[in-house]
């Protein structure tokens, strides 16, 4: 009785909520890419957004793990292939996993060769540049795929903690810096004026809420995993504890960028130099070389590169892990041969993607997946999800009764 009370604690469901904020507060959020992207570029206002994103996220995700709890299955192919009408409909969630994965690790690379060229000063937008510093971590990738797989995985719980406070503390510095002066300075030196605001409210709402909340689906699977042990209650906690934890983080940075967004923007729109990608590329770590913490933007680079190079080496894996089994099985009977196989595959279909630029990926392929996300994922749990779960929890009842 104990242990069941336990797994139902605001304690136990913090520690699955942890999956989730570990899951979403990657590369792609400490870079500040993602947050210019779907929030801060609409302005200050745009800071109560993530906190609805992540509310309805929150909401999808319960009833989806609550659907999955009231059926006993602790991995998400059998959860969605008997939340959809016909089994074989799971396909519809796998394409969508995919390609965010797909996207996930070419964002990283493309994420870690920006932060390469910007920290040795090296004009990234530059397409040569471009193509030899993400070949550059293409072949980190590829050492560390064959010889240091173990070792990534087993610091990234370290280093997920420490680009998280590192962001944090950028966050702070973001808002602590002399702005005005700063802006001023820059703005008249180089004859340029303030960039405005997106002032779009509908196109806000519509990619800042619906779309990022749908391609965030992806922490779906490790998520029903996680929350195997907990009770009902649990489930319901630790959704509300991920909500808060996302939703916070993410208002925080939004609120912190939407300032600088106006500067980075013009910065970014005069071709500046040393600025060229100041809005789309790494936000964050050009608020770092504006406000001229050395230390901190030493620090914060390294962390962030390490957190890219992590976040690929790990999803590889995982691709690597889903697909040996599928690749050529009879005909090449050696695991480790398949396994090489779908990594070289993989690293190239990301390398290819990888030239589009981070800013380029995050808005157009995650958006994109965000889109199909909102059709096979947000829809049919609303649609065939909440009846189901409603008929299930009434047939439990009955049985307790």
């Amino acid at each position: 009785m104990n242990n069941k009370a336990a797994k139902g604690t605001w304690a136990a469901a913090f520690t699955v909520a942890s999956v989730w904020f570990g899951t979403h507060v990657g590369g792609g959020f400490a870079s500040g890419n993602q947050v210019v992207s779907y929030f801060a570029q609409y302005g200050m206002w745009a800071a109560v957004l993530p906190l609805v994103a992540m509310g309805i996220l929150a909401l999808v995700m319960y009833t989806v793990m609550k659907f999955a709890k009231l059926n006993g299955f602790t991995n998400y192919k059998d959860t969605f292939s008997a939340l959809y009408p016909k089994p074989w409909m799971e396909v519809f969630f796998e394409i969508f996993y995919i390609v965010i994965l797909l996207a996930a690790v070419a964002a990283a690379v493309a994420g870690a060769g920006e932060v390469l060229a910007n920290f040795f000063g090296v004009d990234y937008s530059v397409t040569a540049n471009k193509l030899i510093f993400n070949l550059i971590i293409v072949a980190v990738l590829i050492i560390l795929s064959i010889f240091g797989v173990k070792l990534v995985i087993a610091a990234s719980t370290v280093l997920s903690i420490a680009i998280l406070i590192s962001t944090a503390v950028v966050v702070i510095a973001g808002f602590a810096a002399d702005f005005d002066a700063i802006s001023a300075n820059l703005l008249t030196q180089n004859s340029i004026t303030a960039a405005p605001y997106v002032d779009n409210v509908g196109e806000a709402i519509w990619r800042g809420v619906l779309v990022y909340a749908a391609f965030q689906c992806v922490s779906i699977p490790a998520m029903i995993a996680a929350g195997e042990g907990l009770t009902l209650k649990g489930v319901k906690r630790a959704n509300i504890l991920g909500w808060l934890m996302n939703g916070l983080a993410l208002a925080a940075s939004t609120a912190m960028l939407s300032r600088w967004y106006p500067l980075l923007s013009a910065l970014q729109a005069g071709k500046v130099e040393g600025f060229t990608t100041a809005a789309s590329g790494i936000p964050n770590q050009t608020v770092l070389t504006l406000v001229g913490i050395k230390w901190l933007m030493a620090i914060f680079s390294i962390l962030l590169f390490s957190a890219f190079v992590s976040t690929s080496v790990t999803l590889v894996f995982t691709m690597i892990q889903r697909f040996q089994g599928a690749c050529f099985p009879k005909t090449i009977k050696s695991e480790k041969a398949r396994g090489v196989i779908v990594g070289v595959i993989v690293i190239a279909i990301c390398f290819a993607i990888s030239l589009l630029g981070l800013g380029n990926i995050i808005k157009y392929a995650y958006g994109y997946d965000g889109y199909y996300a909102i059709l096979v994922i947000f829809l049919p749990v609303l649609i065939w999800g909440l009846p189901k779960i409603k008929k299930l929890s009434a047939e439990k009842k009955a049985e307790i009764e």
